[in-house]
């Protein structure tokens, strides 16, 4: 049909002259072609156009992902910095501490507990200075040092309870020591050797005999527990209380004993009242403390 090429007719509206144009069949050829190689060039422009858009939309997002990722990871630095320095000063508080308390104690060195990482002395810009590293390698660097901190949180923790275990005893210890008067009044007898008041010989005195009026009330000078509430030939009206850590401390010639054996008692609580029972020449407390069953000079441990 194009085989001689195609002509075209033009008709003017105001004149009746027709115009011819022939169009030989290469030209039409080459018209063809260029229409087809054009529809084809313009597809695959659109169509890399449009992947470009969507790789471009997913470079973004990529790229907002990992800004939010530094900056996440920057905050975490900075609070793992500051749990560093915190560290640091509990370790100098349990130095002090078991100073204080006479316990088994090391200096903390720096490199105990400024435990080292990309974020030493970072403050604000913890990033910056590792500027050229990788996320990854921040975050290698991160959980290395959260690592260590949390190994040497646990080391603190036992620390910790190991002091406040021996502060506890301590605490216990004290309140269990008889510092105190358990009557007031004045020594009419000291601790040691003496005359024995009835027949004259020497006998060591294992108490002091503090003398007061009769009916007078006597104190616990510590917490501790009545072991004994009862009769003694000796020294009449006796009580016993057991303090603990091998202290027991023994009240003679009671008038009232005011407890009952088992009872547990706190230092100021009202165990007995001064009297005259047993061997005794006038109202007055026998005021025994011993250590381990061996009497010691009561007057050496009383503080208050």
């Amino acid at each position: 049909m194009f085989k001689r090429g195609i002509t075209f007719v033009v008709i003017p509206p105001r004149t009746s002259r027709v115009l011819r144009l022939k169009v030989p069949k290469t030209l039409l050829a080459a018209l063809v072609v260029g229409l087809v190689v054009f529809g084809v060039v313009g597809g695959v422009a659109i169509y890399r156009t449009a992947s470009l858009t969507a790789e471009l939309q997913d470079y973004r997002e990529l790229r907002d992902e990992y800004l939010r990722q530094q900056v996440a990871i920057k905050k975490v630095s900075n609070k793992v910095a500051s749990f560093k320095e915190e560290i640091g000063r509990l370790r100098e508080l349990d130095y002090k501490l078991r100073l204080i308390t006479d316990l088994e104690v090391e200096r903390p060195r720096s490199s105990i507990y400024g435990v080292g990482g990309f974020l030493e002395g970072s403050g604000e810009s913890g990033l910056s200075k590792d500027a050229d590293l990788s996320q990854m390698d921040l975050l290698t660097l991160l959980n290395k040092d959260l690592a260590r901190l949390e190994k040497l949180a646990r080391h603190q923790e036992e620390s910790f309870n190991n002091l406040k275990a021996h502060l506890a005893d301590q605490k216990d210890l004290i309140e269990r020591t008889p510092f105190r008067w358990p009557v007031r009044g004045f020594i009419s007898s000291p601790f040691g050797p003496r005359g024995d008041p009835f027949t004259g010989q020497q006998r060591m005195h294992s108490a002091i005999d503090i003398v007061a009026p009769k009916s007078t009330v006597v104190r616990a000078p510590a917490d501790g527990i009545v072991t004994f509430a009862g009769v003694d030939p000796s020294l009449g009206n006796m009580l016993v209380l057991d303090h603990g850590y091998g202290v027991i401390t023994r009240y003679g010639h009671n008038d009232t004993i005011l407890v009952r054996e088992g009872q547990r008692v706190k230092r100021g609580d009202p165990v007995s009242t001064v009297g005259s029972s047993g061997r005794s020449t006038g109202p007055h407390l026998h005021y025994e403390i011993r250590v381990n069953d061996v009497a010691i000079n009561s007057l050496k441990m009383i503080i208050d």
